[in-house]
């Protein structure tokens, strides 16, 4: 039996366009709630979100959405990783309220009194009211062959083969060992690391994520001393 959060991952889409209605404070205050309780990959990192105004965060985009969620984060090993695992499942957490919602890499915070004491700010996530649909099924979806993110085909890798990733990067990459997956990032190009390094870390959380709305009761994650891949980065190993 599928969770409301894995019912969302076939269906989900990044929305940019959004009809300018802001949020009721009753569906902020759920919101809020939610991303306070979301498991995290590591849990001895401390994370906070704020719900933040358009007008307190400068975004070069004509998106109507009035408010974005700013995330922070102590500065520790993972912490990237982190982020995106907390904030994927936030991520289907919104689209599951029938909101729109999307990774904003570009964004800063323009407001100085948002900052949150101990932490750095990472990234904005926009959400709002929007009349664009969900994917109707995974047709619509431009991602890598299941063969391409992985050493064998798996068909338990596909949630995280339809994550989001930033310009649709899709780095992540999976090898077998038994029972166990490693999970590794792509670091193929010197260029695309340097322009895309710290938002693929992100990537990585988001595709963990996925595989865990989907697998909520047997997902399990640790770090060992994975096997080398050559233009590859060992992020970690998973149990399904």
């Amino acid at each position: 039996m599928m969770t409301p959060l894995a019912d969302m991952i076939p269906r989900r889409r990044s929305v940019r366009k959004y009809t300018g209605e802001a949020v009721s404070g009753s569906d902020l205050e759920t919101i809020q709630s939610f991303c306070a309780n979301a498991t995290p990959l590591f849990p001895e990192i401390q994370v906070q979100a704020k719900i933040v105004q358009k007008e307190q965060v400068r975004f070069y985009l004509p998106w109507k959405t009035p408010q974005l969620l700013a995330i922070f984060s102590e500065n520790k090993p993972g912490f990237l990783e982190n982020v995106g695992f907390i904030f994927q499942q936030v991520d289907l957490f919104l689209q599951s309220m029938g909101l729109g919602s999307c990774w904003l890499g570009l964004g800063k915070l323009r407001d100085v009194g948002v900052d949150v004491e101990g932490m750095e700010f990472v990234i904005l996530m926009a959400f709002g009211h929007t009349n664009e649909p969900l994917r109707g099924d995974i047709s619509q979806f431009q991602r890598k062959s299941p063969q391409e993110i992985a050493d064998i085909p798996d068909r338990r890798l596909e949630p995280a083969r339809l994550a989001p990733s930033s310009t649709n990067s899709q780095p992540w990459y999976f090898t077998h060992e038994g029972d166990k997956i490693h999970v590794y990032q792509n670091e193929a190009g010197l260029l695309r690391h340097k322009m895309l390094g710290k938002m693929n870390q992100i990537d990585i959380g988001i595709a963990l994520a996925q595989l865990y709305a989907a697998n909520p009761n047997s997902f399990r994650f640790q770090q060992t001393d994975g096997p080398a891949l050559k233009n590859h980065r060992y992020c970690g190993t998973i149990t399904l």
